[in-house]
C-alpha cells in the first residue's frame, strides 16, 4: 500500500513479537555513508541478476536516509537501472540498542579503539564525505534483515546508473585482499562462537555435576 508520501510499504513479520515495516523507496532518496568494493559489487550484480531477485531489504536510517547497511545491494540495484529498492527504515539516532563496530566479531565483544558512532555515520552520508570500504559493521535487535526474495521485475526499471563515484578504486591485488580480509573476518567469528560454545558447554556440565548428588528437602524452600 502507498503511504501518506507515496511510498509503498508492506510488512514481514519476524518473530511473535516484532514486525517489521518494509517500504519501497526511490533509490536515489538514498544516500551511503561508505565507499564500495567494486569486485564485491560485481559479484553481488552477477547473483541478483541469476536470481532475479533480491534477497535481503537493505536498513537505512529513517530521518536522513542515509543507508546502514546493504550499501552494495543499492549500488548494484543502482548500476542495473532499477529505480526502487526494499528498505527497512530505522530511526538510528534514537535506537541506542543499534551498535557499530568495524569486523563482525563486534557484534559480541566491543572494542572501544575500534568504537564508531552512529552520529559519524550519519555524518558520512549526509556530506559525502565517505568512509573507507567496510569501514563500519551495523549490529540491529535482530541478526539480519528478513529475506523477502522482492522479484526485480517487481521494481521500476529506467536507465542504468554510473555508480563510480561510489567505488573505492582498488588494483586487483587490493581486491584480491579484500577477498582474504572477509574471509579472515568471517572465520574470526566462527573461532569466537566455537569457543564461545565450548565454554557454555563446560559451564552446564559443571553445573549438572554440582547438583547430581545434591539432596533438595524442604529446608531449602
Amino acid at each position: 500500500m502507498k503511504d501518506g508520501d507515496g511510498q509503498v510499504t508492506f510488512t514481514v513479520q519476524k518473530t511473535e513479537k516484532q514486525t517489521l515495516k518494509i517500504t519501497l523507496l526511490q533509490i536515489d532518496k538514498l544516500k551511503p555513508h561508505e565507499k564500495g568494493s567494486p569486485l564485491y559489487l560485481e559479484l553481488l550484480k552477477n547473483e541478483i541478476l541469476k536470481d532475479g531477485v533480491l534477497k535481503y531489504p537493505i536498513i537505512a536510517d529513517e530521518k536522513t536516509k542515509v543507508i546502514l547497511d546493504g550499501m552494495h545491494r543499492w549500488l548494484a540495484l543502482k548500476s542495473l537501472g532499477y529505480k526502487q529498492i526494499p528498505v527497512i527504515l530505522i530511526d538510528a539516532s534514537q535506537n541506542p540498542k543499534i551498535r557499530v563496530g568495524s569486523r563482525r566479531i563486534h557484534r559480541y565483544i566491543n572494542d572501544s579503539k575500534m568504537e564508531i558512532t552512529t552520529k559519524e555515520v550519519i555524518s558520512a552520508g549526509i556530506s559525502g564525505n565517505l568512509m573507507k570500504p567496510r569501514t563500519t559493521r551495523h549490529f540491529f535487535p535482530f541478526i539480519k534483515p528478513p529475506k523477502i526474495a522482492c522479484p526485480l521485475n517487481s521494481l521500476e526499471k529506467g536507465v542504468p546508473q554510473d555508480v563510480s563515484r561510489y567505488l573505492a578504486k582498488m588494483s586487483i591485488e587490493e581486491c584480491q585482499k579484500a577477498i582474504e580480509d572477509w574471509l579472515m573476518e568471517i572465520s574470526e567469528e566462527l573461532d569466537f562462537l566455537r569457543n564461545r560454545t565450548l565454554e557454555v558447554e563446560k559451564e552446564r556440565e559443571e553445573f549438572l555435576n554440582r547438583i547430581k548428588n545434591l539432596k533438595i528437602s524442604n529446608n531449602f524452600f
